[in-house]
């Protein structure tokens, strides 16, 4: 006798549509247990700590270049300054205004372990309890701290930044995937091959090493980077200059930024020379060694030093008053096989550092520039020669790292370092080749947070003792941010008000008018690639 299975009945569409409708009652009961009693939710209203957390804003795109960034968003008239190319007049009056950033909070984690440094913490305002503050713990229980020419020290020893605070830190000063029209008449390439070396080969925004084969003794070829800037500044610049034409007015009487000394036979200009001042003082004159001397000061003049500027912030204090050379480079690189080596290079006037990369050999090098001693060799593993992988090199606060494909190549490279630091590198970043063929994209450069020093305010001065549970914070966003520094000696930062830990941003969104006929209104269109984790 055969024995038959039976097939299972079908399930009633009343008891699936019950079986989903408990298994949503107990997800939302193990969302609210855990934000209950581990995580709780929290929205940020300033731009405190911008670019990595950002209050109330504006969501603006260059049109020159088309970079994305937030700006502040209470005002309604201000034009804003692209901090990606440094284009000007960007209204943003008509741009609509969203939230801030919400953060999932641990909060018990700090009941399990004491804050660290560098870690953005959730506290009451001491101040104001019943206020919630989000900043940037620096300085720790019974610490001597000290604020510095941007950087922290701790018994007069900087402190440097782990890797995935860098990371998290970071502030963009270029991205090469974000650049105006080659067209544009203020506007130069921040990317430039050395002597025009026709090795390298500029194509849409990516840079392609061919090696020379008619060359009978293979030669390094650069890249350089170069931080030209259409307008402003403070910096200063000179051009030699033998005597000022008849023909042009002396400079006393109006010619702004110039100075000339005629005993010194110098030709200085604060900032850059603006373009109509520049025609003004060509209009004219036919004399072809001054109009040489005018272009190349008009040239110069708009290479400057990296500074602390921050989109984000409006008017004065997003222009940047503080020169940065914490600097770190990021590009997506694939090496081909071949003889050579490609070299990766970073400096901060005082001190160069080079990652050599040998392709025959495997292996990767960190060089002193200025000695020439190897002070850290890693192997290369082959995931460079198949497809392009990201490489980060930084100098931060007189450390140097590399990553690669998000992952330490070796133990980062500490070094003393002078404490007042050379003349203002050239170029403070550049990439090389020899040899072998090589292809760099995604080309970025970011800065380190500068730590304003404003004479009068807490660790700036002279080194500030915490107390045995005092701790010290302030904001990435260090012009705006009202931290540590300000607040009078007798408020103090405890442990008991620490709430917790931002750990990811989550539910970003923007908003965007909707119209139809003459209705209008606003909608929230999620932004799912703003979800990250907080460093």
């Amino acid at each position: 006798m055969s024995r038959s299975i039976d097939k299972p009945a079908d399930v009633p569409r009343t008891h699936r549509l019950r079986t989903v409708i408990e298994m949503g009652a107990c997800l939302a009961i193990l969302v609210a247990l855990f934000r209950t009693f581990l995580a709780g939710g929290y929205l940020i209203e300033t731009g405190s700590m911008a670019p990595c957390l950002v209050g109330h804003h504006r969501r603006a795109v260059c049109p020159s270049c088309r970079f994305p960034f937030a700006v502040e968003g209470s005002s309604t008239s201000i034009k804003t300054v692209c901090p990606n190319c440094g284009k000007g007049g960007i209204a943003v009056d008509k741009l609509p205004r969203n939230d801030g950033d919400h953060l999932l909070v641990h909060r018990g984690i700090f009941e399990f372990r004491r804050p660290r440094r560098w870690e953005v913490a959730v506290f009451r305002n001491p101040n104001k309890p019943t206020q919630a503050y989000v900043k940037r713990i620096i300085g720790l229980p019974g610490e001597s701290l000290r604020i510095e020419e941007g950087d922290v020290f701790v018994s007069g020893e900087i402190q440097a930044k782990s890797y995935a605070t860098q990371r998290g830190i970071r502030v963009p000063v270029y991205d090469h995937d974000y650049r105006p029209p080659a067209d544009e008449p203020d506007w130069r390439p921040r990317w430039v091959v050395e002597n025009g070396d026709r090795q390298w080969h500029d194509s849409d925004g990516s840079f392609r090493f061919l090696p020379d084969p008619k060359l009978e003794k293979p030669r390094a070829a650069w890249v350089n980077y170069r931080h030209w800037i259409r307008r402003g500044g403070s910096h200063a610049t000179s051009v030699p200059l033998a005597s000022w034409p008849d023909s042009l007015e002396p400079l006393k009487n109006g010619f702004g930024p110039l100075k000339y000394d005629e005993e010194q036979g110098i030709l200085a200009c604060r900032g850059a020379l603006p373009v109509d001042l520049r025609d003004q003082l060509l209009n004219g004159v036919r004399d072809p060694e001054f109009r040489r001397t005018i272009e190349k000061l008009y040239d110069a003049s708009h290479v400057a030093p990296i500074t602390d500027v921050y989109g984000y912030n409006r008017g004065h204090e997003g222009q940047g008053h503080h020169e940065v050379r914490d600097l770190m480079f990021s590009a997506n690189v694939l090496l081909h096989d071949g003889p050579g080596q490609f070299v990766l290079a970073i400096g901060d006037g005082a001190e160069e550092f080079r990652c050599v990369f040998d392709v025959p050999s495997r292996k990767v090098r960190l060089i002193d520039s200025r000695t020439g001693r190897a002070m850290r060799t890693a192997h290369l593993g082959e995931a460079l020669l198949k497809a392009p992988v990201m490489v980060e090199f930084s100098l931060m606060d007189r450390q140097v790292l590399l990553a690669i494909a998000g992952q330490l190549a070796f133990e980062p490279w500490r070094y003393a370092g002078p404490r007042q630091r050379g003349e203002r590198p050239v170029s403070p970043a550049r990439f090389g080749a020899v040899g072998t063929a090589v292809e760099v994209g995604s080309l970025k450069l970011f800065r380190d947070v500068y730590y304003t020093d404003d004479s009068g305010r807490r660790a700036v001065d002279a080194p500030l003792a915490l107390k045995p549970n005092e701790y010290f914070v302030l904001g990435d966003n260090s012009p705006v941010s009202k931290d540590s520094r300000s607040w009078p000696p007798r408020v103090v930062l405890s442990s008991e008000m620490f709430l917790g830990k931002p750990l990811v941003v989550h539910l970003p969104s923007r908003k965007k008018r909707f119209q139809i006929g003459s209705w209008q209104t606003e909608i929230r269109i999620p932004e799912l690639s703003q979800i990250r984790y907080i460093h």
